[in-house]
Parts: structure tokens; C-alpha cells; sequence
């Protein structure tokens, strides 16, 4: 990808080495608006169930994704 490319969406996860995934969406957001931003997570299915969605995250689901919901979102 060179710099100035665009995307259709943004997958991350929620936790990285080095760096978190609110982290991601955040500056995701901030460089690219309104570009979805989905974060795949082994705590979504926790996250959903408590209406806990990360702020800048559009989705949140659970790994491992199923490919039909990956494509629903």
C-alpha cells in the first residue's frame, strides 16, 4: 500500500504487541473518517453482551470470525 491509498475498511484486534486496538481505531479514524473499523477480539463475544464496543469501533467480533459474519459486516 503506498501512502495516500485508500481502503474499504480496517480490521485490528483488540490487544497487540506494542500496541492497543483502541489505539488503532482511534487514529484510524482520525487519519480516515468514516472508514468501518472492525476489531476481532477473543473478549467480543463478553464485549457484545454488555454493549461494550470500543469507541471508533463501527463492529466487534469474536475470534475466531466466522467467514459469513465477517462479510456481513
Amino acid at each position: 500500500m503506498k501512502s495516500g491509498d485508500r481502503f474499504d475498511a480496517v480490521i485490528t484486534d483488540l490487544g497487540m504487541p506494542y500496541v492497543d486496538g483502541r489505539k488503532v481505531a482511534a487514529r484510524i479514524r482520525q487519519l480516515r473518517g468514516q472508514v468501518p473499523i472492525i476489531m476481532l477480539t477473543g473478549w467480543g463475544h463478553r464485549l457484545i453482551a454488555t454493549d461494550d464496543q470500543p469507541e471508533h469501533v463501527d463492529r466487534v467480533l469474536s475470534k475466531p470470525p466466522k467467514m459469513a459474519e465477517l462479510r456481513a459486516r
